[in-house]
């Protein structure tokens, strides 16, 4: 595949776009139009074509700014950027080559058309070294800035053949011994788990969470996250799990998504004021088995374990790490020379 070949398309809405993000190992629930709807920011969407044929080779999701200018993250849109669409029966060491021309393709283009790029990778997007040799032996100032992050897949798929002894499962054995003993503990104490229709408690304790940790959610924002929580459930692709104490009282609330590959947990928070130790425990073991049960799906992505309380307590429910990265490089006039 020679770059000189390669086209970028921006995809109509005739377009299928969905079926590419289905097919793509780099494509989640975070580039379907559905989701980026109701995450209400500013997208753009590409196809990258061999010659003037009809052939897609790869799709770029992005979000823009207001003019359509700057490539701008939102917080709700965790994966985007590059999606690959290549013969997965082509020779390995071919098929890595031609997603290296196609993200130089890529960031060329994007070089002309705005006045930064910025993208967030998924974390099956593997081969970083297009990002870093880009003008290589040129100043800084027109190099990629790349930021590690980390994830943690969980593989709940032993959840499907031990339904009934939830303890004997790999998954459960897999946790820590303070999240095993958390579950024991919601059981003894009445701890159970109940399915909301809506979001409004889930955003009710999110926001309150916000203002005790002092920071800053604007009412737009917490009604993006309403929004996108309420057009899952009405899709039937997202779940709001409410856990309950002995008192009957909601305490805890976390929102999951998912696509035909795996399921995300997508938000999380407590009551204010009534709290069990075992609350955060018990909602993500139940949604554990609910997603791999009621619809098969083998692996969940934890969405992040960036900092350190909330990344050991997601580590603890005995996922792998996942290596991703957000690259950004500001455009100089003559970037693409």
């Amino acid at each position: 595949m020679s770059k000189s070949k390669l086209s970028l398309i921006p995809v109509t809405e005739k377009d299928n776009w969905d079926e590419l993000v289905r097919s793509s190992a780099q494509g989640s629930l975070f580039s379907e139009r559905f989701y980026l709807a109701a995450v209400g920011c500013n997208h753009h969407y590409y196809f990258v074509k061999q010659g003037t044929g009809t052939e897609i080779k790869a799709g770029v999701v992005v979000g823009v700014s207001e003019d359509d200018r700057t490539c701008e993250l939102d917080d709700l849109v965790v994966y985007g950027g590059i999606l690959f669409d290549l013969d997965p029966k082509r020779q390995m060491v071919k098929r890595r080559y031609d997603e290296f021309q196609i993200v130089e393709f890529v960031i060329e283009q994007f070089s002309t058309i705005y006045d930064s790029v910025e993208f967030q990778l998924s974390p099956q997007f593997g081969d970083m070294r297009p990002f870093q040799w880009y003008r290589y032996h040129d100043d800084y100032r027109y190099k990629f800035t790349l930021n590690l992050r980390y994830t943690s897949l969980v593989d709940i798929s032993s959840l499907q053949e031990f339904i009934d002894n939830e303890e004997n499962s790999p998954c459960f054995k897999n946790m820590e011994t303070v999240r095993r003993y958390s579950v024991r503990q919601a059981r003894q104490k009445g701890g159970r788990i109940t399915q909301a229709n809506n979001g409004d408690q889930l955003i009710d304790f999110y926001q309150l969470l916000m203002e005790r940790q002092g920071e800053s959610r604007s009412s737009a924002k917490l009604s993006s996250m309403k929004n996108v929580i309420n057009t899952l459930l009405k899709m039937d692709r997202g779940s709001v799990y409410h856990v309950l104490n002995s008192d009957k009282e909601v305490v805890y609330a976390v929102c999951y998504g998912w696509d035909s590959k795996r399921a995300y947990y997508l938000f999380g928070a407590g009551h204010p004021k009534v709290s069990e130790p075992w609350q955060g425990t018990l909602a993500h073991w139940e949604a554990f088995k609910d997603i791999a049960q009621r619809l098969s799906i083998s692996e969940v992505d934890m969405e992040g374990v960036n900092s350190p309380q909330r990344g050991w307590f997601k580590l603890g429910f005995g996922g792998n790490l996942a290596p991703y990265y957000h690259v950004f490089k500001k455009n100089l006039p003559n970037d693409n020379q």
